[in-house]
C-alpha cells in the first residue's frame, strides 16, 4: 500500500474503528465476543444490537486488510464468527507505523501461531476484558491496565546486566483513597512447578532492585491466576515451601475468584 492509500484508509476509519484497532495491537489476538464487550455492549441497547453492530465493522475492516482472524476458532467452527480470533493485518500494520505507534508484537512475517500461544493470549485477554468490565461497572476504579510488552520491568542484576521480568499484566486499581497495584500471571496449568518457582524467585529479585518502590512508593502483589482452585493451592504449597521467597507477596486464586481478589472482598491463597 501507499502513502496515499494509507491516508484515504485513515480517513475512512472512525474513532471506535481506531480504539478496535489498537485493543488488537495491545493485546495481540482478541475473539469476537471480546472485542463486542469492551467496545460495544457499553453503547448498544440489546446484546443482538451490539453484536451486529460488532460483526458489520469486524467484516468491513478485515475486507480492509486491517485486522485478519486466525484459522483456528475458539469453540471451533459451531462457535461461528462469534469464535473469529483477530489480529492486526498487514494493512493494520502500516496503518500503526502511519500513526507513529510501534506494533506490540513487532511481527512483519504472519504465522499462525501455536495453540498453547493462542490459548495463553486469548485468556490473559479474557481476564484484561473482565477486569475493564469491573471498572466500567465501578467496582474500582481502573487507573492503569498494562499489556506485554507495556507491563515489562527492566532493571539491573547485581552482575550489571540488563535483566526484564515479564508479568502477563500489570494493573493499578484505586478503591476509596488506595491505590493497588498488582502484576499478574496467568498459568494454564501447563509449566512445571520449578518453572513457577523461578518466575517467583524472578519477582523477588526484582523487588530487591527498589526500582518498582523508587518511582511508585510501593511494590505490587503478584496474583498467580489459575485454572483450578487446586493449582492455586499447589502454586501457594510449592512458595511456602521455598526458602528466600516471601509467601506475603504472591497470592493466587481460581480464574472464577480473581476480580474478588482484586476488589478485596476476596484475599486469595494465602
Amino acid at each position: 500500500m501507499t502513502h496515499s492509500d494509507i491516508d484515504a484508509l485513515r480517513d475512512r476509519l472512525t474513532e471506535r474503528d481506531l480504539a478496535v484497532i489498537r485493543d488488537v495491537d495491545n493485546y495481540r489476538l482478541l475473539t469476537t465476543k471480546q472485542i463486542q464487550r469492551l467496545h460495544f455492549d457499553p453503547v448498544h441497547p440489546t446484546p443482538a444490537a451490539s453484536a451486529r453492530a460488532c460483526n458489520r465493522t469486524l467484516s468491513r475492516l478485515r475486507d480492509a486488510r486491517v485486522l485478519g482472524t486466525l484459522e483456528r476458532r475458539i469453540g471451533g467452527v459451531r462457535a461461528g464468527s462469534s469464535g473469529f480470533v483477530w489480529y492486526i493485518g498487514p494493512a493494520g500494520e502500516r496503518l500503526m507505523k502511519s500513526l507513529d505507534r510501534p506494533l506490540s508484537s513487532g511481527r512483519h512475517n504472519y504465522r499462525e501461531p501455536s495453540r498453547h500461544f493462542v490459548e495463553h493470549t486469548v485468556a490473559i485477554a479474557e481476564l484484561a476484558v473482565r477486569i475493564a468490565e469491573a471498572g466500567r461497572d465501578g467496582s474500582f476504579e481502573l487507573l492503569e491496565l498494562q499489556t506485554e510488552p507495556g507491563s515489562w520491568q527492566a532493571s539491573l542484576s547485581r552482575f550489571g546486566t540488563v535483566q526484564t521480568l515479564k508479568p502477563d499484566l500489570r494493573i493499578v486499581t484505586a478503591i476509596g483513597e488506595f491505590e493497588h497495584h498488582w502484576f499478574v500471571e496467568v498459568d494454564m496449568a501447563s509449566e512445571h512447578m520449578p518453572v513457577i518457582i523461578r518466575q517467583c524467585t524472578a519477582y523477588e529479585a526484582f523487588r530487591a532492585t527498589g526500582r518498582y518502590q523508587a518511582t511508585h512508593g510501593l511494590f505490587p502483589a503478584v496474583l498467580w491466576v489459575c485454572p483450578t482452585s487446586a493449582r492455586a493451592e499447589a502454586i501457594r504449597a510449592a512458595v511456602a515451601a521455598t526458602p528466600g521467597l516471601d509467601p506475603a507477596l504472591f497470592a493466587t486464586c481460581a480464574s472464577p475468584g480473581c476480580l474478588g481478589v482484586l476488589t478485596g472482598d476476596e484475599t486469595g491463597s494465602p
